[in-house]
């Protein structure tokens, strides 16, 4: 056994950015007779993640734009998958005869076109229930791969699956740092992946289950308004594109903002424990509140901000368009974009949410 190689698995282990481009997946390619080095995750949940070296992150791009993990006859057998979660590598044809793999939509659309056609293959359950595979690949012109290959991959395999599984832990406990580190600074964080919590310091799980709950399915928020705001944010991309939303006053609670922070990278790495960040700020009853954090927060046009923040400190619609020489007609209007846009249906609904957020403002 080659042990700088092993020691290289080892490297990548602590090093996760050595797994990628010229790193060991392509050596692991390069010494298997292939040209493409794929490792892949995939959650319970159905997530789908992936790190290639250069050769394969071109056609793994293609893979995903095109869906063609949808159609991988591997995944659409119960038989088929069981059999790659054997602890030892696979040829394809260990898997599907080669009269199948000539028959199959996904071998002849995809991975012949693409030089990817043979492949040999391993899956690594993680405690957490990811199957993470690992494959390498070579073109259909070059044959299948010798048949020692299985044998050589096989005999470091548990070098290998000890190195991802050491990839993510280590991923797991920079996050549980970054969310202790938060405790001491006043954050309530919690740290999420796919929607569910993964890890939360002291003062959020003291928000569990009277104000947020950890359901299987993603973590709900108890007030309907702000979970529907928090549904919504996931379903347009939270994790790229982050997001806040408050949640309103109870009568032993103060209001809140919860702000959701991408974790960088975490979209290509399949060792991130979390992919999303929540940081709250409990608010107070004391300060004003600032039009621009109303804006910001509900996407409303400066007009509406203004408006809604005369309606919500308890001016009546008349009021408001007293003071700005306006119509009536024109307040309403501006003022049912506010309740649109903030999930609110009363003015009294909306002064509740407004008073919450003005400590925010400071």
């Amino acid at each position: 056994m080659d042990q700088d190689f092993i020691a290289s698995i080892y490297e990548a282990a602590v090093i996760p950015e050595l797994w990628k481009g010229g790193g060991l997946l392509d050596q692991l390619a390069r010494r298997s007779h292939a040209h493409d080095g794929v490792l892949m995750g995939v959650s319970p949940d159905g997530d789908f993640r992936w790190i290639g070296n250069d050769s394969a992150v071109p056609k793994m791009k293609v893979y995903i734009a095109e869906n063609w993990g949808s159609k991988n006859p591997y995944l659409l057998s119960k038989e088929r998958t069981r059999r790659f979660s054997e602890p030892r590598f696979l040829m394809d044809t260990d898997i599907m005869t080669y009269e199948e793999m000539m028959a199959s939509e996904y071998y002849q659309g995809f991975m012949r076109p693409h030089g990817c056609f043979w492949h040999a293959g391993t899956g690594i359950t993680s405690p957490s229930g990811d199957i993470i595979k690992l494959s390498i690949h070579r073109s259909f012109e070059e044959g299948p791969l010798p048949s020692t290959v299985t044998a050589s991959l096989t005999e470091i395999r548990p070098h290998l699956a000890r190195a991802a599984l050491l990839a993510s832990r280590l991923k797991f406990e920079q996050i549980k740092s970054t969310i202790d580190a938060m405790e001491a600074l006043g954050i309530w964080a919690g740290a999420l992946k796919n929607g569910r919590l993964v890890v939360a310091n002291q003062s959020f799980q003291r928000l569990i289950p009277n104000t947020m709950r950890d359901c299987r399915h993603r973590l709900v928020i108890d007030q309907k308004t702000a979970d529907f705001r928090w549904e919504s944010l996931l379903e347009a991309g939270v994790t790229k594109y982050g997001g806040s939303f408050p949640i309103a006053a109870q009568e032993d609670q103060l209001a809140m903002v919860v702000h959701a922070l991408p974790i960088a990278g975490a979209a290509n790495d399949i060792f991130n424990a979390a992919d999303l960040l929540l940081a709250i700020t409990p608010l107070s009853k004391e300060a004003t509140v600032d039009e621009g954090i109303l804006a910001g927060l509900y996407d409303l046009t400066p007009a509406e901000a203004s408006v809604a923040r005369e309606i919500g400190l308890g001016k009546s619609v008349d009021e408001v368009a007293k003071t700005r020489e306006v119509s009536v007609g024109t307040i309403r209007t501006q003022l049912h974009a506010v309740f649109d846009k903030t999930g609110s249906k009363r003015q009294a609904e909306l002064a509740r949410l407004i008073f919450g957020l003005a400590k925010f403002g400071d």
